[in-house]
């Protein structure tokens, strides 16, 4: 299992796209057409082998709209992971009660989204490319279109090497995501890490409120980490490591 993509959300798309050059040096491979029918504008953009994508609602009623709207402004929204049968994985979720919300069975990708009541913390969907090794840096990713590794940027940020999540159980939700991802949990002190192939999961406490994804580790350049370790970014608190 590898975690593969995270969305953020956010109103403003053409002010994110700026922020991520600017702090991130990354560029958009990739804008789904395919997203406006839910009311949704995207940009994918390549971290090394990775992706952060940000989505946008330009109508109103949407998931993320609403999202937004209980956030009061950008914030982080989905966590995609890649593994080699993601239809394996589905079914094996859903035998469990987990509810599915979104699924597609393309020859060339698999996809499903499950409901955040049943995994909170993020919407987390599970996907998979037929023929491709997930765990190969470079594999193919539908989702950023077919031309992505002509615009990688790696003078700043290398890859993904973990999301934070803030709740106020993370040893009962990292049981929960340990299962969901077939992944080795770790305890620590007062809180627990899920542990995939290419990152962390974290789970801190938080004192009240629903589930978060917080935070976004970042595998980082000398060059990036000098200008500073530690950022926040579209609601996100954003660590460079190396």
């Amino acid at each position: 299992m590898r975690l593969r993509q995270i969305a953020i959300a956010s109103n403003n798309l053409e002010e994110s796209e700026l922020i991520f050059k600017k702090e991130l040096n990354i560029n958009v491979a990739f804008r789904d057409p395919g997203l406006e029918k839910f009311g949704l504008n995207n940009i994918v953009c390549p971290v090394g082998g990775e992706f952060l994508e940000v989505v946008s609602p330009f109508k109103e009623g949407t998931t993320a709209g609403r999202y937004l709207e209980k956030k009061g402004g950008p914030a982080g929204y989905m966590t995609i992971f890649q593994c080699n049968d993601a239809l394996e994985r589905r079914s094996y979720l859903m035998e469990k009660g987990i509810r599915l919300v979104h699924e597609m069975n393309d020859p060339d990708f698999i996809n499903s989204q499950f409901h955040p009541k049943d995994i909170p913390g993020a919407l987390l969907e599970i996907d998979s490319v037929p023929n491709n090794e997930c765990l190969e840096k470079f594999s193919d990713w539908p989702p950023a279109g077919k031309n992505w590794k002509e615009v990688i940027n790696e003078n700043y940020v290398l890859g993904i090497a973990g999301v934070t999540i803030a709740t106020e159980d993370p040893f009962s939700l990292g049981d929960l995501w340990s299962d969901v991802l077939d992944a080795k949990k770790v305890l620590e002190e007062d809180s627990v890490f899920v542990e995939l192939e290419n990152s962390v999961i974290d789970f801190v406490p938080k004192k009240k409120g629903y589930s978060d994804l917080v935070g976004i580790k970042l595998l980082a350049t000398k060059e990036r980490i000098h200008m500073g370790n530690k950022i926040n970014m579209l609601g996100l608190d954003i660590e460079f490591i190396e």
